[in-house]
C-alpha cells in the first residue's frame, strides 16, 4: 500500500533544484544538449527516480514551455536560463524563508491539460540575450494516478513581473 508523503513547498523545491542542477548542469555537455533538444520538440524527459523516506518511490520527469521565449531559443540560453534559475532558487532556500508558490487564477476546465494541478516556485531566472530578456521559472506537477512528479521549465513574459515590481 503505497501512502501519500506530505512536504513543504521550501523542501520540495530544494529536491526540484537539486535535480535540475545534476540533471542539467552537472550532466555533461552532450548529455545535457540532448536533454534540452528533446524538450525543445516537446517531449517530456525522465530526469530520475527517488527513493522516499517510506520507502515508495517517485519519478521526476522535465519539460518545458518555451512559448514565451522572446527571441530564437538556442541551447546556450537555455543553459543561461537553467544557470540563473537554479541560483536564484538556491538563494531564496538559502534564506530560509518560505517560498512563495503560485497557482492558476483560471479553472481547470480553461487550462491546458499540462498546467491542470501545477504550482509555480516563486523565483525566476532572468537573463537577458543581446538586448532581449527572458525569464524561467520552475513548475511541478504531480499526477494524481501515478507516483510521478513533472518538472515543469517554463518560460514566462518578464514584463508582467517588472510591471507589478515596479507599482
Amino acid at each position: 500500500m503505497q501512502k501519500d508523503v506530505q512536504i513543504d513547498s521550501n523542501q520540495f523545491a530544494t529536491i526540484a533544484t537539486n535535480l535540475l542542477n545534476q540533471g542539467l548542469l552537472e550532466a555533461g555537455r552532450t548529455t545535457a544538449k540532448r536533454i534540452f533538444r528533446e524538450l525543445e520538440e516537446g517531449r517530456t524527459v525522465g530526469l530520475t527516480n527517488l527513493r522516499m523516506e517510506d520507502g515508495g518511490q517517485v519519478r521526476f520527469d522535465l519539460s518545458l514551455d518555451a512559448q514565451a521565449f522572446n527571441g530564437a531559443l538556442n541551447y546556450s540560453a537555455f543553459r543561461d536560463g537553467v544557470v540563473a534559475l537554479v541560483a536564484d532558487l538556491a538563494t531564496a532556500l538559502r534564506a530560509e524563508k518560505t517560498l512563495p508558490i503560485y497557482k492558476p487564477v483560471d479553472g481547470p476546465e480553461s487550462l491546458p491539460t499540462e498546467m491542470v494541478g501545477s504550482t509555480l516556485f516563486g523565483a525566476g531566472g532572468l537573463t537577458e540575450h543581446e538586448g532581449v530578456t527572458n525569464l524561467l521559472m520552475l513548475g511541478v506537477r504531480p499526477r494524481d494516478d501515478q507516483p510521478i512528479v513533472t518538472l515543469q521549465l517554463m518560460y514566462l513574459d518578464p514584463t508582467q513581473f517588472a510591471t507589478a515590481a515596479a507599482s
